[in-house]
């Protein structure tokens, strides 16, 4: 590897964050260590397409004045996209051994400390609303970008998680030539009312949204088409998964690839507009795929529903990643 192939660590500040730069060949990777460790931007140099999505109030600063509000709406109105860690919570709030989790857990808010190691950044923080220390390293390489967490149980009983990991993709990449590719694999319904569904799941990439619409998950719409979509894939046919989102029109390619005993599911969630209220009010144009420990959303219903909870005993280190890969079309691999 030359040594312009690996990240060289910068520091900015962005929104009144300060922003930890990745640089190499081929990504410029901003990383915001003191609002959960976001990965905010990934952007390919030699194009410079941003491949993360932003909402369209952006990143707001630290200095930004709370709203009243329920657990999801505080936590939304603190959302800059990009790359979260959802964790020890993922989606809705959920009451745990005592204390509110909040929208999305508390990782993906918390403060942390950093420092420069080999190619990246590593990251810490103990929570305050669970017995954990969290660690997060972000490591950019040519054109690959991996981020691992490791959390650590300081407390004295088992405790049950949701742990996710959130890479939102938006325009160019995300459009109506947008093509995507997962392991095969089921695809589970969300469960609004909370009763599970009495039909076998169907395979990728058919699946039936909860007005009984049937819905091609590997298509994506125009900006504005009034889509909305959330699915949980499941029981992947290799160890290894791949989930890879192609644009034929700009030439990319974006290959998520992680390990299957990590995180045994992934949340599939799509906005084109059809989001009508808060928050979107019909603006958002995105799609995440989110390697997940569990579904559906919340660890109670996760728990309840499906019985996916993540339990972590005391004393114990558990750690998972997650890499993404960017390549330009004329270098993908034709072979399925």
């Amino acid at each position: 590897m030359s040594a312009d192939a690996a990240a060289r660590p910068g520091v900015s500040t962005r929104s009144g964050w300060e922003a930890v730069h990745l640089t190499t060949d081929d990504l410029e990777v901003v990383v915001i260590p003191g609002k959960g460790g976001d990965v905010s931007s990934i952007r390919q140099r030699s194009t410079d397409i941003e491949l993360l999505w932003t909402p369209r109030w952006g990143l707001r600063p630290p200095t930004a004045l709370p709203l009243p509000g329920v657990p999801e709406t505080l936590a939304l109105d603190r959302s800059g996209g990009g790359w979260n860690t959802m964790f020890p919570n993922a989606g809705r709030a959920s009451v745990e051994y005592g204390v509110d989790w909040g929208f999305h857990g508390e990782t993906w808010l918390a403060p942390f400390t950093w420092e420069p190691v080999a190619d990246g950044v590593e990251m810490t923080t103990a929570l305050a609303r669970s017995p954990f220390v969290v660690t997060k390293t972000v490591v950019a390489v040519a054109d690959a970008v991996t981020v691992t967490e490791s959390v650590e149980h300081v407390g004295a009983r088992p405790v049950d998680v949701l742990w996710c990991q959130h890479p939102a993709f938006g325009a160019p990449l995300i459009g109506p030539a947008t093509t995507v590719e997962v392991t095969g694999c089921v695809v589970h319904p969300d469960m609004p009312d909370d009763v599970p569904p009495t039909p076998a799941p169907p395979r990728w990439p058919a699946h039936t949204e909860v007005d009984q619409s049937a819905v091609d998950l590997s298509r994506l719409d125009a900006a504005g088409s009034g889509g909305a979509r959330l699915a949980f894939l499941g029981s992947f046919d290799d160890d290894q998964v791949h989930a890879r989102i192609h644009n034929p029109e700009i030439g990319l390619m974006v290959e998520l690839s992680w390990s299957r005993e990590d995180f045994p599911f992934a949340w599939y969630w799509y906005e084109s507009g059809g989001r009508q209220d808060y928050p979107w009010y019909g603006t958002a144009h995105s799609l995440a795929l989110e390697p997940a420990s569990g579904y559906p959303s919340g660890v109670r219903r996760a728990r309840e529903l499906t019985g996916t909870e993540l339990t972590i005993e005391p004393g114990k280190t558990v750690t998972k990643s997650v890499t993404m890969r960017v390549v330009s079309s004329r270098k993908t691999n034709p072979e399925r």
